[in-house]
């Protein structure tokens, strides 16, 4: 089985550090339980996210893990907000006061094995499901030094494996026994790498053929380059990402679907298969209009056939 990168150890030990009522409750002088939204009168622990963090508890983990701070450092002064309508499928806000923008935006839910792909014993397995991810710097703009990857409006944080961390910790909490979502692009993909695996061992086998191939490139142009479909199996045809769930097990039980001589089998067929960059398409279909303006770096316009004359690469 692919290696995947164990969760920070200072976050694990702050992890046990905070308890039940440092994430339940707020420690702000005056504030009535009503106000917390733990009045006795018709609510329960249910009103809580997932039936353990009041948003006063949230902010308090964040910063307990320094991600708050973190973030902070980049963007300036933050507002936490965190949507529940059901408290057990949040949307967790970080709000730049700076930039009047989300600077990272998660949608999370409660699910099964079985939404995922596990079958028989698995089917029943809680999991925390990452609907989805935004991480952004709104007041950073583009350049050939990062330009953008597919889909980003705006430059990251930096912090995808930090946020990612936290919310493994974040599962086991809950009582699930995996953090699972679907990446919505080879490049998010490519993000998730190190802590999650496809469920299916035949998707993870595509995936690693396609990062192989890309290998010579930088890693933003790969990304365009399976974005754009110019990936080629050795029958021509297109090498496509296939966006299918994948999983990062915090039980030696959900484990163990990964050291299935099946699972390794479909994988190993699939990462033998050789692609390569069909680097004509590329340079065709090239978004130069989404590109930073000026020249790009020399080895990037060589393989682009970047033509500074040329009306498709205007501003």
């Amino acid at each position: 089985m692919p290696r995947i990168q164990p969760v920070n150890p200072r976050y694990r030990r702050i992890y046990h550090a905070l308890r039940g009522p440092d994430l339940a409750v707020s420690e702000d002088v005056g504030m009535t339980l009503e106000d917390l939204g733990l009045a006795t009168t018709g609510t329960s622990r249910g009103d809580l996210v997932f039936g353990t963090y009041s948003p006063e508890g949230l902010e308090r983990a964040l910063r307990a893990y320094g991600l708050f701070q973190r973030v902070e450092e980049r963007v300036g002064p933050l507002e936490l907000r965190v949507l529940t309508a059901d408290p057990f499928q949040p949307r967790i806000i970080l709000w730049s006061r700076r930039f009047y923008a989300p600077v990272a935006d998660l949608e999370l839910r409660r699910t099964t094995g079985a939404e995922v792909g596990l079958g028989d014993a698995l089917a029943a397995t809680p999991l925390l499901y990452l609907d989805s991810l935004l991480l952004q710097h709104p007041g950073r703009s583009f350049d050939w030094n990062r330009p953008p990857l597919p889909g980003q409006s705006h430059p990251g944080l930096k912090l995808a494996g930090h946020i990612l961390d936290v919310l493994l910790l974040m599962a086991r909490r809950i009582g699930a026994e995996a953090l699972a979502l679907t990446p919505s692009s080879f490049a998010a993909a490519c993000v998730y790498d190190r802590r999650f695996l496809f469920v299916d061992g035949a998707a993870q086998g595509r995936f690693l053929a396609l990062r192989q191939a890309g290998q010579h490139l930088p890693r933003w142009l790969h990304a365009w380059a399976v974005e754009l479909r110019c990936m080629r199996d050795d029958a021509g045809q297109v090498a496509a990402f296939q966006s299918t769930p994948m999983l990062s097990p915090l039980t030696s039980r959900l484990g163990q679907h990964f050291d299935a001589n099946a699972w390794d089998d479909a994988l190993q067929l699939e990462a033998r298969r050789p692609i390569s960059l069909d680097e004509e398409t590329l340079q065709r279909r090239f978004p130069w209009d989404r590109m930073p303006p000026g020249p790009p770096p020399e080895r990037v316009a060589e393989l682009l056939g970047y033509d500074p004359l040329s009306p498709v690469v205007a501003h």
